[in-house]
């Protein structure tokens, strides 16, 4: 048995990140390890008993890079493991090499991120990719990843049964509409790709005046856009776009089982970011049987089964000196068209795809991660 200590979102951080550390938590613990976890969000002021599994709180700086280093001194584990954009540890690079560590890693451009490569460089740590994709350009950066991806409670994400569908759609007002979710992170104005996508559906909403567009987002965040405005500016009419409402995002109340029956009445999921390192909501949706709509390009188009691939341009990333793929709104208005007439068929599909993904199996990819990094 080892001890492990986890540099990441708190566990109940309902967040992409919150949520895999939730389950590596429980992954490690079933492989027979000791976990502990070093929150650098979602906890302050003092350690906390969660499950029984000791949380550490976040310092003063983001990211935790005051607290990283005093915690493995403090906890003395046999391995850490850092979930987050390893870029932002840059200033302890350095400071890490004496210590066996390793980084699940989200990459979401290619060639592989100059800072990425930098902190990999400086510091020693071992990178764990999350897709196929991260993976690659690991290895063309000459590092030697161990791979890992991200995974989904089937249990919690699962399709309604149809007269369950059937009832939420109508009280919904949602009965004969058909409805395109699109969930994501409002913290920049560029990765998500709300511009884009808001005219994608602009456009197909002309031609099909009973779509609605779900957004499952803080509506107007600190870091990110105003949507409201944006819709409005675009040119959505206001009847045809409804937004998820902030206080219950913020405050936790819209939990995994309510996401679940968001998912569930959707009949596609829109995912064109200009960039994703796993795209967990894609594959939630998929799990809930809701096919999905994502960019050719990162790691989202080997998580879309069989839903669509809207083209992209190359998109020039000067903070990370590589590229994204900016999706094309016309493009991505061609698979609207397309999942308009085909969603229906292809639930069961996407279904299936996800049981590749099952939490349930994550054991299979961290007991030789383990293995390797542990003895």
């Amino acid at each position: 048995m080892s001890k492990v200590l986890i540099h990441s979102n708190a566990p109940w951080v309902p967040s992409g990140y919150g949520k895999q550390c939730q389950h590596l938590v429980r992954t490690l613990q079933e492989l027979g390890h000791e976990v502990i976890v070093s929150a650098f969000s979602g906890l302050t002021g003092s350690p906390i008993d969660w499950h029984g599994v000791t949380v550490l709180p976040s310092g003063m700086y983001e990211y935790g890079v005051d607290v990283l280093l005093p915690h493995i001194q403090h906890v003395e584990p046999d391995l850490t493991v850092a979930l987050m954009d390893v870029w932002k540890l840059g200033p302890l690079a350095e400071a890490l090499t004496g210590y066996n560590m390793a980084a699940w890693v989200p990459v979401d451009c290619w060639p592989l991120s100059r800072l990425d490569h930098q902190f990999f460089k400086a510091s020693g740590v071992r990178p764990i990719a999350m897709s196929h994709f991260g993976e690659q350009q690991l290895l063309d950066a000459g590092l030697e990843p161990l791979y890992a991806p991200h995974v989904v409670d089937r249990e919690v994400f699962k399709p309604l049964s149809p007269d369950d569908r059937t009832k939420y759609r109508t009280a919904m007002g949602a009965d004969g509409k058909f409805i395109i979710g699109l969930c994501a992170a409002n913290n920049d104005a560029t990765r998500k790709a709300f511009p884009e996508q808001f005219e994608a559906f602009r456009a197909f909403h002309k031609k099909h005046p009973e779509a609605l567009l779900w957004v499952h987002s803080i509506a107007k965040a600190a870091r990110g856009l105003d949507l409201e405005r944006l819709a409005l500016e675009i040119g959505i009419e206001p009847t045809a776009i409804r937004f998820t409402d902030t206080y219950a995002q913020v405050s936790g109340v819209f939990d995994d089982t309510l996401m679940a029956d968001w998912y569930g009445v959707l009949d596609v999921l829109t995912c064109c970011s200009y960039a994703e390192a796993f795209g967990v909501p894609i594959l939630e949706a998929q799990a809930c049987g809701t096919p999905v709509v994502v960019t050719a390009g990162s790691a989202m188009q080997e998580k879309r089964g069989d839903g669509w691939l809207a083209q992209s341009d190359p998109f020039w990333n000067h903070v990370h000196g590589a590229w994204w793929d900016r999706p094309k709104s016309d493009s991505i208005a061609r698979q609207y068209d397309k999942a308009r007439v085909q969603a229906s068929t292809r639930r069961q599909q996407a279904r299936d795809l996800s049981g590749e993904f099952d939490v349930t199996d994550a054991g299979r990819w961290w007991k030789p991660i383990m293995e390797a990094l542990c003895g």
